[in-house]
Formats: structure tokens, sequence, C-alpha cells
């Protein structure tokens, strides 16, 4: 089975999951439950390609993911819901991507184009339809139909309501050995504050290197309702998303072209550059190892940073962070407990000698377990623990085959021929 069946249910659950939190957003802003749906219902959910969706609908999303968490918006009642039965998913597609790009010409003219192209097209009246469900009818486009991401400047109105994260290259270190060591900055800012929950310089832009930024800025600083970023690699993974929804993070991306969206963080970033690290030039400040240069940022943050007056907000960061602890949410878990939140979930059905395929190897299980449904849970980057889950309980660990001592203990029958 193709990983992209696997994950069809958990797709499901995350467009699920926007919906409720748009709808937390509203009554965490005074609105009363039938008003946050209704604000949920005049919007597309996942996100501007998506469809609107009764009140109805987003009421029943609400109240199964208050008694099941995120885990029971991933179960779908009907495999083919949310789908045209006239109009297939790559239509749909290219239908949507033509009015992006053809926003000012009526859908009428585009129809006779298409057909004349030869294009196999459904009844007007059915693509008209179509496009009224995605918002992207005429009413829909002149309400902001096109358009995503925040369009002015803005503040979170409290501590831990918004962070904004980025990479930017970092530092040279010429090490012991000589040898060069080129180095990236991932860096976390609560909005509201501009106190930086965890930054560190890591070897690579990628997925990982911001998993483990965002599990420090976590444990140090509690979670966030939402987690601002760009369109970068690192940020769009699908197990970011299934990270951010175990959290309750809203996940919110940054409109393609609007980088001063996220001036405030950049700021910050030049702050490190121009103070931080241009301090390491001078001769006997040098570092040689990336803990060093690690451990003279978390000083530099903290000692320094930190304690200063910011010239927006005419305060030191800690100081605005700490100004309302009460509306910050902590995880009271153990380090281990938040490393799980971090795991990516993926579903297998588990073969009659007892094994599953994972990142291209077998695995094995308890064999209690032959042709039943399973759910695995790991960390996708090291491996090192994977736990079986069956029914909503962890149910033994995963361990990787190895052939020759099945073979020494039993698992080969030697009467066979």
């Amino acid at each position: 089975m193709k990983n992209d069946e696997l994950y069809t249910q958990e797709d499901g659950g995350l467009k699920r999951f926007k919906a409720v939190n748009h709808v937390e957003e509203c009554r965490r802003h005074g609105k009363c439950l039938a008003e946050a749906l209704r604000s949920a219902s005049v919007l597309p959910w996942p996100d501007e390609n998506g469809r609107f969706y009764a009140v109805r609908t987003i009421e029943d999303w609400w109240y199964i993911y208050k008694r099941g968490g995120f885990q029971s918006l991933c179960d779908s009642p009907r495999s083919d819901a949310g789908l045209s039965r006239v109009i297939d998913e790559e239509t749909s597609k290219w239908l949507l991507q033509q009015i992006r790009l053809h926003p000012d010409i009526q859908v009428s003219t585009l129809y006779d184009a298409w057909l004349k192209q030869g294009k196999a097209l459904p009844s007007l009246r059915s693509i008209y339809r179509h496009l009224k469900q995605h918002g992207l009818d005429k009413r829909g486009i002149r309400a902001g139909g096109l358009v995503s991401g925040p369009t002015k400047a803005f503040e979170a109105s409290h501590t831990n309501e918004l962070w904004m994260c980025d990479f930017s290259p970092g530092p040279v270190i010429r090490l012991e050995n000589d040898a060069v060591l080129r180095t990236d900055l991932c860096i976390i800012i609560d909005d509201y504050s501009r106190v930086i929950p965890y930054a560190a310089y890591c070897l690579a832009e990628d997925t990982e290197n911001f998993a483990e930024v965002l599990k420090q800025a976590v444990m140090r600083r509690g979670v966030p309702l939402k987690l601002y970023t760009d369109n970068g690699g690192p940020f769009i993974s699908k197990y970011l998303r299934i990270v951010c929804a175990s959290l309750s993070i809203k996940l919110i991306h940054a409109k393609p072209y609007h980088a001063w969206s996220k001036g405030k963080v950049e700021r910050v970033i030049r702050t490190i550059q121009r103070s931080y690290e241009d301090g390491l030039k001078i001769q006997g400040q040098q570092v040689h190892s990336l803990e060093e240069l690690n451990a003279g940022l978390s000083h530099w943050i903290q000692a320094g940073y930190h304690q200063r007056v910011h010239s927006s907000t005419e305060t030191t960061p800690e100081a605005r962070y700490s100004s309302n602890l009460a509306v910050i949410r902590q995880l009271d878990l153990s380090e281990d407990q938040v490393e799980r939140l971090f795991y990516m979930r993926e579903k297998r059905t588990v073969r009659k000698d007892g094994t599953i395929r994972l990142n291209n190897r077998l695995y094995e299980v308890d064999l209690s377990l032959r042709a039943l449904s399973i759910e695995v849970r790991f960390n996708p980057f090291t491996y090192k623990r994977v736990e079986v889950w069956q029914a909503g309980h962890l149910v033994c660990l995963a361990t990787l085959l190895n052939k020759t001592i099945n073979g020494e203990t039993g698992g080969v029958n030697n009467n066979e021929k």
C-alpha cells in the first residue's frame, strides 16, 4: 500500500482540525459557539484551495474533537466525503488553477476557450456549482477568495498567542583541525513579547532541525496557539502538520512573495548577526565547534537580548513575556512524553509472519497482532523507538527483524521441505 493511501484519514483529520481550531480561536475572542461556527462556515478548509462546509458539519467536528482529540477527527465516516461526483480530483485542481490565473475573465468565456482546445469538461452549470463550493464564484472572489495570509501589519494580543520562525545562514566555523563548517540559524520568536523561546545553529536547513528547535522551545516556554512560517521546505511537510495538530497548534504559512509579513523575526536575525555573530570575528572570541557557537548564542539571548528594552514594546522581552503568564499553555509532561508528541504516525497491517515494513526495512511486532491494522509511532529521523498502537492503546515496541536469530530460535520449521 502506498504512503499516500495510508495518510488519507490523517489528511481529513488535519483539515477538520484547522476548522475546529478556528472555532476555538473565535470563542477565545468572546464569540459564542453559534457565531464561531458561522464564521468557520464562510471560509474554505483546509485553505483557500479547499471547500466550504455547513455549520452543522463543523459543529459535529467540534464535538468530536472535544470528546476524542485530534485522532478522533481522523476517522472519516465515508471514503468519498467531500468529493464531487461529477468533477474528479485532477479536473478540479486544473479548474481552480485556471480560475486563479484568470480571475478577471468570465467563466463562460474561459469555458468556451477550453472546449475549443478539446478539453473534456462537465457542463458549465456543474463548473459554476463546483467553483461556488470552493469560494471562487464571482461573489467569493470579490470577498477575497484569492487572498491568503496576513495582508496588514499585525501583533499578537498576548504571550504565546503567535510564534514566528525562520532559518538564516549562520557563521562559518573553522574547526581545530582547520576544517570548515557551514551553519544555519533556526530561530523562533514570540510575536507579542519578542522573547526567543529557542534558537540554535545547525548543519542543515531541514525539517529535522526545525522539529528539534520547536521541541526545545515548547519544553522551555509552553505551547503557542499559532505557529507562523514561510513556505520553505522545512515548514510544509506533513510531519510538521501532524506534530502541530498533536500539540493543538494552528500552523499558518505566509503568502508567497509576502516576506514583509515575517519582518519581526527577520529583524531579530539581523540583531543576532550584527551583535553576536559580528563579535565572533574579534580576535580571541572565535569559536571552534558547533557546541561552542550554540552555548555562546544561548548566553547572548538570556543575559543580553532578553534583558534589553525593545524599541517597539518599550520594555524588555522577558518582562513583557512574563506580564501575562496565566494564559500560557504549559505541558505538564516529562521530556520523554514531549518527545512522543513529535512522533510520526503511520498505519500498517501486520503480515502473517508478524512483521511490518517501515522505512524500507522489516520490523517485528507481537505475533498476536497478525493480520490486524495497527498504528506505528516513531521519530522519523532516528527510528530509535517504534511504538505499536492498536485500538488507541500502546501494545508493544517494534524491533528490527533479525532473520538469523529467528532461525536459531525456532523461527523456521526444520521439518518443512
